[in-house]
Order: C-alpha cells, then structure tokens, then sequence
C-alpha cells in the first residue's frame, strides 16, 4: 500500500512537470506568431519589389528599343531627297519619338515603384529584426526554464520508475490502467469507512480484511483504488 501510494505521488510530480513542459508552448507559439506576422510582410515586400524591378527591366529595355528605331528613322530621314519619301520618313521618326518618350516615361513612373518598394522591403526588414531582438531575452528565458523543467523532468521519472519495481505486477497493471482512465488521482484511502473518492461505502467484512492485510481494493462505484489508512 505505501509502495503504490508513493508511486502515484511520483506520477503526481512527473504530470505536473509534463503540464508545465507543455505550458511552455502557447508563450513560444504567441512569439512565432508575431515573429510570422513580419515575416510573411516581409515576403510580400520582396515580392513586390521583385516583380517591380523585373517590370523596370522590361520598360527600359522597350525604351531602348525605341531609341534605336528613332535613331534608325533619323538616320534614314537624313539620306533622303525626296520629299514624299522624307514626309513618309518624318512621319515614321515622330512616332518613334514619341514612342521612345511614351518608353521613358513609363521607366520613370516603374522606378519610383522600386524605389518605394524597395523602401517598404527596408521598413519590413527592420521591423522583423526589432521584433526578434525584443523576443531574444523572452526567448532566452523560456529556452532555460525549459531545460530545468525537463532535468527535473528525467530525476522525477527515474524516481517513478523506483517506485514502480516496488509495486508487484498485477497491481501496477491495474493501477495503471485506472490512472490512465482517470488521468488524475487513482488511489484513495477509506474514510468513515467510505471511498473517499465518491463517498461510497464499503460493507464492514470487507473494510476489516482490507485493515487486516493491507489488501488494495478496486471502489465497485467510481472504479478507483482503495486502501485501508491506519
């Protein structure tokens, strides 16, 4: 009866350290949270300065093109002595012009996208690095108080597993199986000769061999163990 009394209080120590442990997560969730919120801008702000840049690329490229062909048209206008031909030609160099005007000023207004986006990209830059700056001592913190919780962790189940081999076979199955049914305490003493678990009681022959031989009793009513206390 001690043996399994002291085992549950064993288990006692090793759950609350496991419920601990796991309160541990929603802190360092809440922190990744807000540490994805800036990450994910962050993405998006490269994205966009990405696709913008790739936009300012083709734009110049179509200037460029462009002034080649007016370049080209000039050139040509240039050789020609013919009136009709260079009126055809003039015609030709001004909407090169201004298709080559049209190209540049296009280029302009995409660069001024890059440059915003690219200064957006410096603000989401920032602002995650504050963000993991201000989140490094909480994170520290819970990075320590974790290892101590899981030191005294590994002590605690070696004490358990003590426990344990102190408890004979059949007896540790069925506490077993009631613990994990009840996921809490399992193992309770009689009081005023009822399960001091649900208050029932127990028939008097039976409370008196349970005091006699120390025997561990299953409660017919809530189905936990039942000892006799001195």
């Amino acid at each position: 009866m001690i043996a399994l009394v002291a085992l549950e209080g064993e288990d006692s120590a090793v759950e609350s350290l496991e419920s601990r442990l796991r309160a541990l997560e929603p802190r360092l969730q809440e922190l990744e949270r807000s540490r994805e919120v800036a990450a994910t801008a962050l993405e998006r702000a490269k994205h966009t300065l990405t696709a913008e840049e790739e936009k300012l690329r083709e734009a110049r490229a179509r200037a460029a093109q462009h002034r080649t062909l007016q370049d080209r048209n000039q050139r040509q206008l240039d050789g020609i002595t013919n009136i009709r031909e260079a009126n055809a030609a003039s015609a030709q160099l001004e909407s090169a012009r201004r298709m080559a005007s049209d190209a540049d000023a296009e280029s302009a207004r995409i660069a001024a996208r890059v440059d915003e986006a690219r200064a957006r990209m410096q603000q989401a830059e920032l602002a995650i690095a504050e963000i993991e700056g201000s989140q490094e001592t909480e994170r520290s913190a819970i990075a320590a108080e974790r290892r101590e919780i899981e030191e005294e962790l590994r002590h605690a189940r070696m004490k358990r597993e003590g426990s344990a081999k102190r408890v004979t076979g059949s007896l540790l199955a069925k506490y077993d199986k009631v613990r994990r049914r009840r996921r809490g305490q399992s193992v309770f003493p009689l009081r005023g000769g009822a399960c001091a678990s649900c208050d029932t009681a127990l028939p008097l022959q039976r409370r008196h061999e349970m005091a006699r031989t120390g025997a561990i009793e299953m409660c017919e009513a809530c189905g936990v163990l039942l000892y006799a206390a001195d």
